[in-house]
């Protein structure tokens, strides 16, 4: 009994960390999504060399909340300016601030849709515009 009891106490104990995890999960999914949706013509051509290890480090970053920021700020930073809405220029400081101030995966979403905001419908692929609400709902949804 004291063994069940025990295992009862440490499953509740890590119970709230589960949806975190999920949650850092779902939001590497859906920053590769958004990375996906970006014409190459539209990213720096550092990004083509840099692309594959982004994503490899975005599938393991787990629930590393630092890691998740860096990696936004970096897929955002290799978006060409010419690709991005000209008030873009004027509100990245205060974004790339709100990004390294997130202390949640929920904050870090917000700031993901941002950033999908910016970016100019010509830059990405054609079949973005069908596929952008789906994403954002389930953007939404992590948070």
């Amino acid at each position: 009994m004291k063994k069940y009891i025990i295992l009862v106490c440490a499953a509740l104990l890590l119970l709230p960390m589960v949806p975190m995890k999920a949650q850092a999960g779902q939001f590497g999914d859906l920053l590769i999504e958004l990375e996906t949706s970006v014409n190459y013509s539209a990213q720096t051509d550092q990004w083509r060399s840099r692309r594959s290890g982004w994503i490899s480090q975005v599938r393991s970053a787990g629930d590393n909340l630092e890691l998740l920021k860096n990696l936004l700020i970096e897929f955002e930073t290799n978006v060409k300016y010419d690709a991005q809405v000209g008030s873009w220029s004027s509100n990245r400081s205060e974004w790339l601030s709100n990004v390294r101030n997130a202390d949640s995966i929920n904050q870090l979403g917000q700031l993901m849709i941002e950033v999908e905001t910016s970016i100019n419908y010509s830059a990405q692929t054609s079949n973005w515009s069908s596929r952008r609400p789906g994403w954002l709902s389930r953007v939404r949804a992590v948070y």
